[in-house]
């Protein structure tokens, strides 16, 4: 029987390779060898063969197609910064195809020490079938030993895995994979909760060098990285889900919030100033700043609705409803705001998170207007370090729903003045003498009916 497992037809951004090495004529003997960076500490490399430059600028999380070399034995050097990380003689047997993968930390302080893992794919490589090799690359703590489970899509976890108690730099090759649709879900060893990797529907029809590694982005530490010779060869599928948070900027008007018409806010009604989701069913004050706690939901279409407490969703508030197209691995905010003397202009106000700095030295940080007061709309907002006097905004004319984006700065003190517009004197408490450090993102909501009751709520969107 074939046994079942994955290619993605999801598409990813091009990979940027540079050079090509086909030393041998065409009547010369020759292998052929291709590479994948699979470090997820490493910056982008260039791979030499024999000392010959043959890849340049290798990013994380990107490969190569197969390039043809001479056989025998092959020194193949990784550099970054033009200084050589690591070399190794590989041997190439004529007509052989290798798949040499830079993996592991260069900052090790465990067992996954960088290094290079070279697979012999000479046997699976145009044998008339589909065969996959699944190979685990992603060092601890993103992953320790995990059981990998290969089904249809959407169907439920058998008992036993695919392949169980899966170690870091190992590997397995499934032979003789039909063609279709499947799914990839990765647990712990021996456990089948959580699931820490769900790969959503996966179409396979040609052979596959799968990588679990290190994720950049979204909910899960697991990315896999789908290596082909197709165009791109490599495709980075991160896992199937996309995290939401909801903040409540209606004044005095305790709701509830429904997704694809189920309530996530529970027992108790959403009040002012709240966030989504709660830590241990408390909610938080509106002045903490809140650890970059989401809602995981799956990615694609999904309508948000926002009623009254108690009333239920057929009652919800068409001015706090609609449909949020949430993409795969990214992170958002939605903002109910207005004013509740006035709900029929209220609005929802989405905005796309940045879960890690841009710059570790530097700190991201922005700024939403969801304040439905009328002195307010619009604002001048001014960011200064601490104690210079505002004299020419850095963002004018912002109105209700409109962010600043995020903006990155230097570790130190600072004064975010918001100002009517034309003027220069702050009007909302707690917004100067804010210290930022360097790696932080950081948002700030300011809320409030009326000048007099303006206030922020400051959100941390790092990745704890």
């Amino acid at each position: 029987m074939k046994k079942p497992i994955l290619v993605t037809s999801i598409m990813a951004a091009s990979v940027g390779l540079g050079g090509c090495f086909a030393s041998a004529t065409d009547s010369s003997p020759t292998a052929d060898l291709r590479v994948l960076h699979a470090s997820p500490d490493a910056p982008s490399v260039d791979v030499l063969i024999d000392g010959e430059r043959v890849l340049e600028d290798v990013s994380y999380q990107s490969g190569s197609d197969y390039l043809t070399v001479d056989p025998g034995n092959a020194l193949v050097e990784i550099q970054a910064g033009g200084e050589t990380v690591i070399e190794q003689t590989v041997t190439l047997t004529e007509g052989g195809s290798f798949s040499v993968i830079a993996q592991g930390t260069l900052n090790a302080e465990d067992d996954a020490e960088f290094g290079l893992n070279v697979l012999d794919d000479t046997d699976r490589r145009d044998n008339g079938t589909n065969d996959v090799t699944v190979l685990h690359a992603a060092p601890a703590p993103a992953a320790a030993s995990v059981d990998i489970y290969v089904t249809g899509p959407d169907d439920e976890l058998p008992q036993a895995p695919t392949l169980n108690d899966v170690s870091f730099d190992t590997n397995a090759t499934l032979p003789e994979i039909a063609d279709g649709d499947y799914q990839v879900r990765i647990t712990g060893a021996d456990s089948q909760d959580p699931v820490v990797y769900d790969s959503g529907a996966l179409t396979v029809n040609t052979d596959v060098t799968a990588v679990a590694v290190n994720s950049t982005q979204g909910a899960s530490p697991v990315s896999l990285l789908v290596w082909t010779e197709s165009d791109p060869a490599v495709t980075t599928v991160l896992d199937n889900s996309a995290e939401v948070r909801v903040v409540h900027a209606v004044d005095a008007a305790p709701v509830d919030v429904f997704v694809d018409g189920s309530k996530i806010n529970g027992a108790e009604p959403f009040e002012y100033t709240d966030i989504l989701p709660v830590q241990s069913g408390v909610r938080a004050a509106s002045t903490a700043e809140q650890g970059g706690q989401y809602l995981t939901v799956e990615p694609g279409e999904r309508a948000v609705a926002i009623a009254a407490a108690n009333q239920g969703v057929d009652n919800a508030l068409d001015s706090l409803s609609g449909t949020l197209t949430l993409e795969r691995g990214k992170s958002y905010t939605v903002v109910a705001a207005g004013d509740n003397q006035d709900l029929p202009n209220a609005q929802l106000i989405a905005l796309e998170d940045r879960r890690t700095a841009s710059d570790s030295n530097q700190a991201d940080v922005r700024l939403v207007h969801a304040a439905a007061a009328a002195a307010a709309d619009p604002v001048d907002i001014f960011v200064l370090p601490d104690g210079e006097t505002p004299q020419s905004p850095t963002f004018d004319d912002v109105t209700i729903g409109e962010d600043t984006g995020y903006s990155s700065l230097a570790s130190g003190t600072y004064d975010f003045t918001v100002a009517a517009d034309g003027t220069t004197t702050n009007v909302v408490p707690g917004t100067q003498d804010v210290p930022i450090q360097g790696g932080q993102v950081l948002t700030s909501i300011v809320v409030g009916d009326d000048v007099s009751n303006l206030e922020p709520i400051g959100l941390d969107d790092s990745r704890p």
